[in-house]
């Protein structure tokens, strides 16, 4: 792949402001970014704004097909309708992994960690489309209401079946190990899974405590809520990536934060089916690592990482009284360095040499940044968030989308196959 050449570009640096920049492309890093223009005031609409490509941290690229099915429902009512059965196809699962995973590119994320109890067609769209991130291969051995449980397999079975589809590892894409929820997993299976993450040198990825229902349950059936089972089971640890932890309480964050667990929080999901809101401040204030997803589109709708990071802002401004109670800058930690600890990279989101070349372009002649002379720009990102979308995706050099759209694929085309599958199965 030949270098690319990025001219009198801006960025934002940490020592200088906003700067004027050449950033040369090359092997998919950063080979250079030579600032030709220190502390710039003075912009103009055919600018364009370079940022760092965001992480999304929580995405089921499989449920697009259940959207808009599951308006008004809590979090144990909407699973229970999720897992009715009607027996997906590969092609189906495939191409509704397609469609989300490039909704979740077009706002931003050049990393993505997905969840999935299919993972084969979600491995194959990620390598189709060329993103980054993992794929996390949950297995469940029990279930433990009466209402309708997801896919559960004998523990015997996992190991075997996780190498295959770590067989599929690359340089883009991880491998991960988890289970969907407490509810859904035996101690034997966490502490089995939290072997296999050790042998494997992987991650465990689970839903924990996403609503008090959550926590209710898993007192009355193992004596103690989530986060204390994992601790005493002793596998709670670095490893262990926590989806929502919404009903945890000033103990429960003091053990994640001892333990180095990363937290994945989705406010957009956690508001729309009813389950609450995190303890952020809480979790800030405990140094607990806290990264950012959109959960499944069908009960956020939408897959894009930046309206998650909007809401939130406002979201804890107005609990809290405050409207410093999130920073932009703390907000970009969780969309960036954040997101890619939570992932096992080593990898900071600035816009320097060596660093991997997954960078976002912003077009200033768009309205979101009116009035131009302001600066600010991270401002209009945010806080523009649900009319605003990057004019360009580089992931590892290579470039995704241009002008609004992707290099490699037929949009409308993607759409029309996941509306031929959604069609099959409304009216199956």
């Amino acid at each position: 792949m030949e270098n690319v050449f990025l001219e009198n570009v801006i960025i934002n640096n940490a020592t200088y402001g906003y700067c004027r920049v050449n950033i040369t492309i090359g092997n998919g890093i950063i080979l250079n970014c030579e600032i030709i223009e220190k502390n710039c005031n003075s912009f103009c609409t055919n600018d364009f704004l370079v940022t760092s490509g965001f992480v999304n941290g929580h995405l089921h690229p499989n449920q697009l097909l259940d959207r808009r099915l599951m308006d008004g429902l809590d979090t144990h009512s909407y699973l229970h309708k999720m897992h009715i059965d009607f027996e997906k196809t590969y092609e189906d699962r495939y191409s509704q992994a397609l469609f989300v995973l490039m909704d979740a590119i077009k706002s931003g994320a050049t990393s993505i960690y997905s969840v999935a109890s299919h993972p084969m067609p979600v491995i194959d769209a990620y390598k189709a489309i060329g993103v980054k991130g993992a794929v996390s291969c949950f297995f469940n051995d029990q279930w433990e209401t009466s209402d309708k449980a997801p896919k559960i397999v004998s523990i015997s079975e996992i190991e075997e079946n996780f190498k295959e589809f770590l067989s599929h590892k690359t340089d883009k894409l991880d491998i991960h190990i988890g289970a969907a929820s407490i509810r859904a997993s035996s101690d034997n299976l966490l502490v089995f899974l939290n072997n296999l993450a050790e042998k494997y040198k992987t991650k465990v990825n689970i839903h924990l405590s996403e609503c008090q229902k959550d926590v209710s349950l898993c007192i009355k059936n193992r004596g103690t809520t989530p986060v204390r089972l994992l601790s005493k089971l002793g596998v709670l640890n670095s490893s262990w990536n926590l989806i929502h932890a919404v009903a945890i309480d000033r103990e429960e964050i003091d053990i994640v934060a001892k333990n180095n667990a990363s937290i994945i929080h989705c406010p957009v999901s956690n508001a729309k089916t009813g389950a609450g809101i995190a303890p952020i401040g809480q979790l800030l204030a405990s140094g607990v690592n806290i990264a950012l997803g959109t959960d499944a589109c069908s009960n956020n709708n939408t897959n894009n990482i930046l309206n998650e990071a909007y809401f939130a802002s406002l979201l804890y401004s107005a609990k809290n009284n405050d409207p410093k109670t999130l920073s932009i800058d703390t907000i970009f930690k969780w969309l960036t360095i954040n997101g890619y600890r939570m992932l096992g990279k080593n990898q900071s989101g600035e816009i320097t040499g060596g660093e991997p070349a997954d960078l976002l372009l912003w077009e200033l002649g768009k309205s979101s940044f009116v009035p131009i002379c302001y600066g600010n720009f991270y401002s209009s990102i945010i806080y523009n968030a649900p009319d605003i979308k990057p004019h360009t995706v580089f992931i590892d050099g290579e470039k995704i989308v241009e002008n609004y759209c992707f290099t490699k694929f037929d949009e409308k085309e993607v759409q029309q196959k996941s509306n031929v599958c959604a069609y099959k199965i409304y009216y199956h």
